[in-house]
């Protein structure tokens, strides 16, 4: 957690991982309490766990006693033919053997907040099948992932080529996001639906056998070392789960990825220079004199995206780019090739 001024708005950071699994799903082995204890060891301020179908870590001991970190409790459901899976929070239903408009609409009447899981996947072994949002028009949910650690891992890896790499090294090879992830976000958004993206990490600990036995890889402790999702909430505010999920709701909140650099001098706004900004989720009236300012805590590639396309880029670690038209705004910063912070929208609106 850290404060941070912003254009003389005063907000807390918190640093956190989303869409992680636990022993309450079937595809995973790992106890809460071990969970919990290495999300603190990596210094996170929250987690969410989404275990597949089912709320069981609501009953969990550990989950109940917990003081210090912020657990969120979601769950992950999926279609009968196991796709089209959905992140979601802020409900106590389980809804099962349903079409994916069926239950994404059904969560949307009941103020659910939801997300679309890893909604563009590839793979180059076919010894990994697909979990594929199957119709992009059903975007009856609140945000996407744009970036699921798990699912790029596996979509690049082959086995017999390049296993030993990937098993080593695994946070080397999830470089950046699937373009094409990021093209259907901003085309939703430019469709005025404003819907926000996600980082996740989809943590489940794989395992590998080695002589014999079985070997944990991609563990959920170096996991919570990648792809975070960061938030911004008021200085005032009360650090809790409804806090922090309005926040992702909302879009005040950017991806990370750790791997690459830790982002603790990072802000960025757009303002006039006076009295008038806006953060990442927030709406700001279009006038003379707007610019996207940035600050890094290293020199990096930064680029400007107005309604999906790249209109500017610099190499830098502090300064500004002019806005002269209203748009969605964001930023894509990546240093040596690699992704490291992708910001939601900041939206200017056209003068009334």
């Amino acid at each position: 957690m850290r404060q941070k001024n912003i254009f003389k708005k005063e907000f807390l950071e918190l640093t956190g991982c989303i869409h992680i699994h636990s022993e309450h799903s079937y595809d995973c082995e790992i106890p809460l309490a071990k969970i919990i204890k290495n999300a603190k060891q990596t210094e996170l301020d929250f987690i969410t766990i989404n275990d597949h179908r089912n709320f069981g870590a609501k009953k969990d001991e550990v989950f109940l006693a917990e003081k210090d970190l912020c657990v969120i409790v979601g769950t992950e459901i999926n279609d009968p033919e196991n796709n089209n899976h959905l992140l979601v929070f802020n409900s106590e239903k389980i809804r099962e053997n349903e079409d994916a408009v069926v239950y994404t609409k059904s969560y949307q009447a009941e103020n659910a907040i939801t997300f679309a899981a890893h909604p563009i996947e590839k793979r180059r072994s076919n010894k990994y099948r697909f979990y594929r949002w199957t119709d992009l028009e059903n975007d009856n949910f609140n945000g996407l992932e744009i970036w699921n650690f798990l699912s790029s891992w596996i979509g690049k890896l082959m086995p017999k080529i390049n296993g030993i790499f990937y098993v080593l090294c695994p946070a080397f090879f999830v470089r950046k996001p699937h373009r094409e992830a990021l093209n259907y976000w901003d085309k939703l958004n430019n469709e005025g639906k404003k819907r926000v993206a996600i980082g996740s990490i989809d943590a489940h600990t794989e395992t590998i056998k080695i002589l014999g036995k079985k070997i944990r890889i991609v563990t959920h402790k170096m996991l919570f070392k990648t792809l975070r999702t960061n938030v911004l909430i008021s200085k005032n505010a009360e650090i809790s789960e409804n806090s922090i999920l309005k926040a992702i709701k909302n879009g005040n909140s950017y991806i990370v990825n750790h791997k690459v650099g830790n982002p603790y001098d990072f802000y960025a706004a757009i303002s006039n220079g006076q009295d008038k900004s806006a953060i990442f989720g927030e709406n700001v009236q279009f006038e003379n004199g707007l610019k996207f300012y940035f600050r890094l805590p290293k020199i990096a590639r930064i680029n400007l995206f107005q309604n999906g396309k790249k209109i500017a880029s610099q190499l830098d670690e502090k300064g500004f780019f002019e806005i002269d038209k209203s748009g969605n705004y964001r930023l894509e910063i990546t240093y040596f090739g690699f992704g490291w912070i992708y910001t939601n929208n900041i939206y200017v609106k056209e003068k009334l």
